[in-house]
């Protein structure tokens, strides 16, 4: 199976959101108490990215500057910063889950080669979701799925 336009340009698509979101999340860190969790939460993300990072390299995919993607994910600042904590949690629990019907649909017009790299992306997702679960539950192990997945090392590392 060989790359198609549409698969090129989401997985480039989908690699620049994580480095916006990284921005986006680390700049939450100066309007919430949870530092520590949205810093959490932005590792994720730039795990997230690094790891599809070679699948930009194998089909010469450029990503925009980065300075223009952390722009990017400023502008979606604005309408979260004044949440309260819980509300934003529940906004993450409610919109995130959408997130897993893109990334399957990427995995399923990806060359077979390139779904194990896709997986691992889709696995920050479920790790963010799971991490807004249970911080809406109060469970004081609500940062673990976050922890695990950034101790997972990336699939062309093991």
């Amino acid at each position: 199976m060989s790359a198609s336009k549409k698969y090129l340009d989401t997985l480039l698509q989908y690699y620049e959101e994580e480095i916006s979101g990284e921005a986006y999340l680390y700049d939450l860190i100066n309007h919430f108490a949870e530092k520590e969790k949205l810093t959490l939460l932005a590792k994720v993300e730039r795990h997230a990215a690094i790891a599809v990072a070679p699948l930009l390299t194998k089909y010469k995919l450029v990503p925009r500057a980065e300075d223009k993607l952390t722009e990017e994910g400023l502008e979606h600042v604005a309408p979260h910063a004044a949440m309260e904590w819980r509300v934003f949690g529940q906004y993450m629990a409610d919109r995130y889950p959408r997130y897993l019907d893109d990334f399957a649909e990427l995995e399923n017009m990806a060359p077979h080669e390139d779904r194990t790299l896709l997986q691992f992306l889709t696995s920050h997702e479920v790790a963010a979701i799971e991490f807004a679960r249970r911080e809406l539950e109060n469970d004081p192990e609500s940062c673990a799925p976050l922890s695990q997945y950034l101790a997972t090392p990336h699939p062309l590392q093991t």
